[in-house]
């Protein structure tokens, strides 16, 4: 975004919406905070005319019965200012965290019900950033936006006071409201491209540290830590050149804005002083003046500071506003056209099924195939094929672009997302495991397993024997993604994670790929007790693997070639040999 951009910009418009709409979604809590800050604000404004009364009235007066009362009023008005700082406080900060929480809360719902695709594009440091320094910007100036409402009140309530007072001395004191928010605003001018660049920049910074830290293996096994230190250093540095920027900017405003209450100050006390000498004003009607025009400078600062830090705000809540208005690609059904899955064993049907990612080329051409319930099927073909993409339409990963696919006769996008969900589960080919003990990883299955059953659950997926040889069992916490264990014993959680759902079709997405053919074998005796009465999908090259299913589809360009058992493809269709070929060299150890 230009330097040049003003509020008027849509990007600004868009994020002041979002920071209304937050302050709008907490009535009660806004409310109580304003009112503090008004309760404080008349306070502030009482007090220099109470202190005129007290000179005025008692003590030039010469009036010694009216002093001890109407010092007590001034302690009494001190205090109720006290309070009205205390609940202003209070509230705004319960405000700011409360919406800072809220909006969290709703951005991570929000990321999670995004598609595979969405996520596939969208760097995870980016996404991190939308949740920390973007959200504390907003939180921010919520914090600060009751106690603007009541400066800007009291300017007006203030000034008002003052012309009363004295309609010369008011005048030249009105003169520096004007200033200062033309100061303001020629400084909100500056700063807002320099605010946009400063919230992306650190956006990529949590991307580098995020990639450098996640890909920490590659990063050392490639020796890679001099460029990563380049590219962290890299945006550090544009960081600092528009944070130094922006320090420049506040460098020549900041002063201004204390320059010209100071100003008004000096002002007033020559002019005002001049009058005092001519019985033109009283010596409390002075008092009070200087009182109140001290009463304006921070205030006036503060209302500055807020009006100089919205753009930065604003940008941020506009970068959390085009996240939120990034529409899910899979969406549940709506309720008049949601229906429960009948019971049945699993039957898959894709019909006429076509599909294509966005911005892209055709995946699957007009697939047409029956799994029958309790079948094993293995989707086989060369890289680009399709056979991943068309696994995961049945769980609704992605969304069919024409054609439909039934599970049990049902079209699954007439399905509850977490019904068809919990009906269907799908063991991936890279494995992720979670910070987390690994009996909590195997419950990601079900939630609500017993110790028994993710035990169960582990011995079919052989787990069992090296979960108990570690040094807390299954109590053992693996590391961040699980790289404390190996990549075998890894894809055997996973397995028992898909396993314990006891769901009605099983997916495999190439899901021995990591393990070696001793553990593929243990593996495999397993998966025959699991597919025995379950519709089971496997993603596979593995001639091991592939004998072992009732029948192989090969698919070519997103279109099904053939489709038959192991042996009788190998003996009939050339294209499948060359395949499994391709395959078995790909994985042979190099020499």
């Amino acid at each position: 975004m230009a330097e040049g951009t003003d509020l008027r910009s849509s990007e600004l418009r868009t994020g002041l919406r979002l920071l209304l709409t937050m302050l709008r979604g907490y009535p009660v809590v806004a409310a109580f905070s304003i009112l503090g800050a008004l309760l404080w604000m008349t306070f502030v404004v009482a007090i220099p005319y109470l202190t005129r009364v007290v000179i005025d009235d008692a003590i030039v007066a010469g009036d010694p019965g009216r002093l001890l009362p109407l010092v007590g009023v001034l302690v009494v008005a001190g205090a109720l200012q006290a309070l009205g700082i205390g609940i202003r406080r209070y509230f705004g900060f319960k405000l700011s965290y409360r919406a800072e929480a809220d909006l969290r809360n709703r951005l991570f719902a929000h990321i999670q019900r995004l598609a595979f695709s969405f996520h596939d594009q969208t760097p995870t440091g980016q996404l991190m950033a939308r949740a920390s320094s973007d959200l504390g910007q907003v939180r921010l100036i919520l914090a600060m936006l009751p106690i603007t409402i009541a400066n800007i009140t009291m300017f007006v309530v203030v000034v008002a006071v003052l012309v009363l007072l004295d309609p010369v001395l008011g005048s030249v004191a009105a003169l520096t409201v004007p200033a200062l928010f033309g100061v303001a605003s020629r400084y909100s001018r500056n700063v807002i491209g320099v605010s946009f660049r400063i919230q992306q920049r650190l956006a990529d910074l949590s991307q580098v540290v995020e990639e450098a830290v996640g890909g920490i293996q590659v990063v050392k096994a490639y020796g890679q830590e001099a460029q990563e230190e380049r590219r962290l250093a890299a945006a550090a540095d544009g960081i600092y050149d528009d944070s130094v920027t922006l320090a420049r900017e506040r460098s020549i405003y900041t002063p201004l804005f204390e320059l010209i209450p100071a100003l008004g100050t000096v002002a007033v006390l020559w002019l005002g002083g001049s009058r005092v000498i001519d019985g033109a004003l009283s010596p409390g009607e002075f008092v009070a003046f200087t009182q109140y025009l001290a009463v304006l400078v921070l205030p006036l600062m503060i209302t500055g500071w807020f009006f100089a830090n919205l753009p930065r705000s604003a940008a941020a809540a506009a970068r959390i506003q085009e996240l939120l208005s990034t529409a899910p690609e899979v969406l549940p059904p709506p309720p008049e056209r949601r229906v429960r899955l009948p019971p049945g064993p699993g039957e898959v049907r894709f019909d006429d099924v076509h599909f294509s990612y966005p911005g892209g080329g055709e995946v699957l051409d007009g697939v047409d195939l029956l799994i029958p319930g309790g079948a094993s099927v293995a989707l086989v073909g060369a890289t680009g094929s399709g056979k991943t993409t068309l696994a995961h339409l049945i769980p609704r990963f992605h969304d069919v672009t024409d054609g439909a696919v039934l599970l049990d006769g049902v079209d699954v996008r007439d399905v509850g997302l977490d019904e068809l969900r919990n009906e269907v589960a799908v063991v991936f080919q890279e494995t992720f495991l979670f910070s987390a003990s690994i009996a909590d990883n195997i419950r990601v299955g079900d939630p609500t397993a017993s110790d028994r059953a993710v035990r169960a659950a582990a011995r079919l997926a052989k787990a069992h024997d090296f979960i108990c040889a570690l040094p807390d069992g299954y109590d053992t916490v693996v590391g961040e993604r699980g790289l404390s264990l190996s990549g075998g014993q890894r894809q055997r959680i996973a397995l028992a994670r898909g396993v314990i759902r006891d769901p009605r079709v099983l997916i495999l997405d190439d899901a021995t790929s990591s393990v070696d053919a001793i553990v593929e074998a243990e593996i495999q005796a397993a998966l025959r007790t699991v597919m025995e009465g379950r519709t089971t999908i496997i993603v596979a090259h593995r001639t091991s693997t592939l004998a072992m299913v009732d029948l192989v589809v090969l698919l070519e360009r997103g279109r099904i070639l053939e489709v038959g058992r192991h042996a009788e493809l190998l003996e009939r269709v050339p294209r499948y040999g060359e395949i499994l070929a391709r395959s078995d060299r790909s994985q042979e150890p190099t020499p």
